[in-house]
């Protein structure tokens, strides 16, 4: 892939949020090597500041080093998957149990999040579906007011962000399939059934797990998507 150069302010936090995001949305490939070198000339940056992102996404898990090769995109194994996916069940519905007591226009406005989509989704609208997904959850855990729960949460969404776009881009049917998930945690929601939410938002994060484990481990079965462009789709 072609990295666009950089303007000279603020290169090195710049140059982490270009590269972590290519990594998220898969242009840069799980297990990809990454020369420091080649980024610095892709970027037009030294090759300092691209170190230092290299260093930093490191941190995150999203990058692994390689000895003397440098640099690598990490890689997506079930163990990844299985640790990612726990703490979201733990996690995420903790904020239902207050969205029940949200007054009807609050409570309308979440319910409604999926209301502009429609199935079999055009791969051209999954950059807008992601985001609502991203938002849809973020929101729950917001919810629950717990300002050390959303700051674990914040801890697993770099490598969520990453997961979404690995599954969502690649395979038909998963977003669909989501999409109706999302709409049984809303329509239980709705009824003011936080237990029932609670039980469908689980089970939401379950499926993409086993979608995910699949995926990763080759035994897949969903024809791919002819990939769309996230960014061509944004």
């Amino acid at each position: 892939m072609e990295l666009a150069p950089l303007v000279t302010q603020h290169v090195g936090t710049q140059a982490y949020e270009r590269l972590k995001q290519a990594i998220i949305d898969c242009s840069l490939e799980p297990g990809a090597l990454l020369s420091d070198r080649h980024l610095s000339e892709q970027l037009g940056v030294s090759r300092t500041p691209v170190r230092d992102a290299l260093r930093q996404l490191e941190s995150t898990g999203l990058v692994v080093r390689r000895g003397r090769v440098g640099w690598a995109v990490s890689g997506l194994d079930a163990k990844d998957v299985a640790e990612v996916f726990e703490l979201r069940r733990l996690l995420e519905p903790a904020g239902l149990f207050r969205m029940v007591k949200w007054d009807r226009e609050r409570l309308s406005w979440f319910v409604s999040l999926f209301d502009e989509f429609t199935t079999p989704m055009d791969p051209e609208r999954i950059a807008r579906y992601l985001k609502v997904d991203d938002d849809f959850h973020r929101t729950i855990v917001a919810a629950a007011e717990n300002r050390r729960l959303i700051q674990a949460y914040e801890i697993v969404c770099v490598q969520l962000d990453r997961f979404r776009h690995f599954t969502s881009y690649r395979y038909h049917g998963r977003v669909d399939q989501s999409l109706s998930e999302h709409r049984m945690v809303c329509e239980a929601l709705s009824r003011g059934d936080a237990e029932e939410a609670a039980r469908s938002l689980v089970a939401h994060i379950s499926s993409a797990e086993e979608k995910l484990t699949a995926i990763v481990q080759g035994t897949v079965t969903d024809p791919p998507l002819a990939q769309a462009n996230p960014k061509e789709a944004e």
